[in-house]
């Protein structure tokens, strides 16, 4: 009697995490259901992250030294232009056949994302433990479209920003100083991680100043976050910042072009390359129709408001950068630095566009919450993330678009049977491509003169 009674108490309990499951079996079904002909990311994916990764791992080169040569893009380059060993996505190709990496890394991305939005949701004590709320909202975060190749920079974000918070408020704990280790070495600096070490940097500063108070601990688990990413990329800092022979391309490469330039407030609300999350701008409209309706009834979260004027005050700072030409202002200060993509303060707006949300909606009650996060959560897995999308889009056209898949793209037969033809016994046959990607050739073993790399010698491109 008392077994069964625990089963009935503890059968609604339940529920929400089956359906948490049932989640997260969606978002990787696509691979279940397809294998390698699914669908994946092209443009900072299968044209650049995977090709790299395949190269290092079938040259053996994934943890080797600094300055060791690898063979593919650009005839051959130093280790250090490549991301680091350490990073614990490369670590899965190490360890893991290549498309089994792939998957790993994905899952892991979704899992992160949705304990570390539920760590932060605890610490704000809006809504109850382990009810269907709770995971509803987490669930929401976790199946945002998260750049596979980024790690968990964004998808963890939330959980760094409860530790500091923790840390503003003298709690140090065991758990506080794995978060922070985890997420460095799961994190891309250059990419996305700098721009929220920043991001905090600044927050930090500002507590200190308005309460007068210089909080150590915080700063120096600052530091302690900042000296773990150093080390993952110690080869990429030797490399690039302490070897006078190698002048990287990036002295001449500048953003203040193009796509990065005359974009306003509401371009940095839906969407794109620096945000590295792919979402609906539905959630934008959702958060303008809460602060109305919160008006209008005179109950307005301060804390959300806080989060609502920052995803404003960012969107504002970033569309003056981009429409002043305030780009290269970095540059000229150190060369080096001289591509630096302020623009990829982005990164902040999917935390803060989720966050103003939740504290709206708990401050009105969460009205609807079981209709419209279940629709919000279709609009995400089926619309957004990549696999689901253009697998919907091959049976009922809509987007006019044609993508390749995995197999496809990669076009491994067909690149076996160019080198049989080519019978290149001693490997000293290489390629330019036209109107193919390099990414190709290189994944399939080839050397070329060309590719998409993160940073190489000028003096190649000056050669070209």
């Amino acid at each position: 009697m008392i077994v069964v009674a625990n089963l009935k108490s503890s059968g609604p309990k339940l529920i929400p995490y089956l359906f948490a499951a049932i989640i997260f079996i969606a978002l990787l079904l696509p691979y279940l259901i397809f294998g390698e002909d699914v669908y994946l990311p092209v443009t900072d994916n299968m044209d650049s992250n995977l090709a790299w990764y395949k190269m290092l791992k079938d040259q053996g080169e994934l943890f080797s030294s600094w300055n060791t040569p690898v063979q593919g893009m650009l005839l051959e380059l130093p280790r250090f232009s490549y991301p680091s060993g350490f990073n614990i996505e490369l670590i899965l190709y190490g360890l893991f056949p290549f498309f089994t990496a792939y998957i790993l890394n994905k899952a892991f991305i979704c899992i992160i994302a949705f304990f570390s939005f539920r760590f932060w949701l605890r610490g704000q004590k809006l809504i109850s433990k382990d009810s269907i709320l709770e995971i509803l909202i987490c669930l929401l975060w976790a199946s945002l479209a998260f750049y596979p190749h980024r790690g968990v920079s964004i998808a963890a974000l939330p959980a760094v920003v409860q530790v500091f918070s923790l840390l503003l408020r003298k709690e140090v704990t065991a758990a506080s100083l794995m978060i922070l280790t985890g997420y460095a070495f799961y994190s891309m600096l250059s990419l996305t991680a700098l721009y929220l070490l920043l991001g905090i940097l600044l927050w930090l500063l500002a507590v200190c100043f308005l309460e007068r108070k210089f909080h150590v601990k915080a700063i120096l688990f600052w530091f302690f976050l900042l000296t773990l990413f150093l080390v993952q990329e110690i080869h990429l800092i030797k490399g690039y910042f302490f070897t006078p022979a190698f002048v990287s391309h990036r002295t001449d490469f500048t953003y203040d072009f193009g796509i990065w330039t005359q974009l306003y407030p509401w371009d940095f609300f839906s969407s794109g390359d620096q945000n590295g999350v792919h979402y609906s701008p539905i959630y934008i409209v959702f958060i303008l129709v809460l602060v109305i309706y919160a008006l209008y009834k005179k109950s307005v979260s301060r804390k959300g408001f806080w989060f609502f004027a920052l995803l404003l005050l960012i969107s504002c700072f970033l569309s003056l950068v981009s429409q002043t030409g305030s780009m290269k202002i970095i540059g000229k200060l150190i060369p080096q630095l001289s591509s630096l993509n302020l623009l990829r303060f982005e990164s902040w707006i999917p935390f803060l566009m989720m966050a103003s949300i939740v504290y709206f909606w708990a401050k009105l009650h969460f009205c609807w919450y079981r209709v419209l996060i279940p629709l919000f959560l279709c609009i995400n897995i089926f619309f957004y993330q990549y696999e689901w999308r253009y697998a919907i889009n091959s049976y009922i056209p809509i987007i006019d678009q044609k993508v390749p898949t995995y197999r496809s793209y990669f076009a491994e037969t067909q690149l076996e049977e160019l080198k049989m033809f080519l019978a290149d016994e001693q490997g000293r046959n290489r390629f330019i491509n036209f109107n193919i990607p390099p990414a190709v050739a290189t994944f399939n073993g080839l050397q070329t003169y060309d590719g998409y790399l993160q940073v190489y010698d000028k003096s190649h491109k000056e050669k070209v």
